[in-house]
């Protein structure tokens, strides 16, 4: 297993979800510490390939416990970091990081928006339907002022009538 040590990238994603859950999230416990790295090995390829290897290990197994710590001093935060000594590769992932932060505020924005604007088609709603009984209201009292009006007319013309 040749590793390309010149161009190593190593992306590391915590999402833990809950209190507790950085016990079982966690596959190990043993402490970056407690893994010796032989110390006689010679330069031959084959022992520089696993010395790397080891020392890739240390690394994740030193992160994996830096994460644990942080999950229980801060309550479990989600969080992306990623290592690299390739400059392109590491300005290329955080555009892509932005973009995806940014098409979830999108979307999050666009659900609230589509939220407001049912909430404005049901006030929408409801204020037609207010506005067509208040305009049957004004329409039958209409009627009504009409009517009375068409009685005081023939009262008034059955006084003239009388008067004469």
């Amino acid at each position: 297993m040749k590793r390309n040590l010149y161009l190593t990238a190593t992306l590391t994603v915590l999402s833990l979800m809950g209190p507790g859950s950085s016990e079982a999230a966690s596959p190990t416990s043993v402490s970056a510490q407690e893994e010796p790295i032989p110390q006689n090995i010679s330069d031959d390829p084959s022992n520089m390939d696993e010395r790397a290897g080891e020392r890739y290990n240390e690394m994740l197994t030193k992160m994996q416990v830096a994460i644990e710590e942080i999950a229980q001093v801060y309550g479990n935060p989600v969080f992306l970091q990623v290592f690299t000594n390739d400059s392109e590769r590491a300005v290329e992932l955080k555009e892509r990081l932005k973009a995806a932060q940014s098409a979830e505020d999108i979307e999050q924005e666009l659900r609230g928006l589509e939220r407001k604007r049912d909430d404005l088609l049901n006030d929408i709603a409801l204020k037609t339907r207010e506005a067509t009984r208040l305009a049957d209201r004004v329409s039958r009292q209409r009627k009504a002022l009409d009517a009375l009006a068409a009685v005081i007319e023939q009262a008034k013309n059955a006084a003239e009538n009388s008067t004469r």
